[in-house]
């Protein structure tokens, strides 16, 4: 009989952890810190939409280290790794939300510029000049995530005008003594 009560507190216990790990937080405050690549001001637009909500735990955290992990590669931090943490600023009673503030660690790392472009498959269909045209990525300009997005649909734009159903897949090569990065693209049916 002595089983039940520890059963029961153990579950408690539990149910306890989950509603605190779960919990509804209110951001007041964002902080970086680390290797930045670009100012803090610059990051702290990427994560305004998410101060002054109230959000679970879980998602404000993954939506803040989204956010400026994105902000960093479309300055070209292709290898960029962002830590969030959050930290309590008033405490709450019970289950009411807290307010916290957001910590962001960030390892910028390199900046890479792009150091060649080229497509395999069936690009060999097309001329380069056209297939170039519709990337519109230029060596020597820094490397832009988003850019990559928009040629690979921009190639399956291009070739469906020619009666083609095709799937791009691109791959990126880093060359990190010369902060580079060149962009293969193959065009596959």
């Amino acid at each position: 009989m002595t089983a039940l009560p520890v059963v029961i507190l153990s579950a408690a216990l539990c149910l306890s952890q989950n509603v605190e790990r779960n919990q509804t937080v209110l951001l007041k405050e964002v902080h970086f810190s680390g290797d930045l690549g670009e100012s803090a001001d610059e990051l702290r637009e990427y994560t305004e939409f998410l101060t002054g909500h109230r959000l679970e735990r879980k998602r404000l955290l993954a939506d803040a280290s989204s956010a400026v992990g994105m902000a960093l590669r479309h300055r070209g931090y292709l290898k960029e790794q962002v830590t969030a943490q959050l930290r309590s600023l008033k405490p709450s009673p019970g289950l009411d939300d807290v307010e916290v503030a957001l910590e962001l660690t960030i390892k910028a790392g390199k900046q890479y510029r792009v150091k060649e472009l080229t497509f395999v498959g069936l690009s060999s269909q097309l001329a380069e000049r056209e297939l170039r045209q519709a990337c519109n990525i230029r060596s020597g300009e820094i490397a832009h995530g988003e850019q990559v997005g928009s040629c690979v649909t921009n190639l399956r734009t291009l070739f469906h005008q020619k009666g083609q159903n095709v799937s791009v897949v691109p791959s990126m090569m880093f060359d990190d003594a010369s902060s580079s990065v060149s962009f293969q693209f193959d065009v596959e049916k």
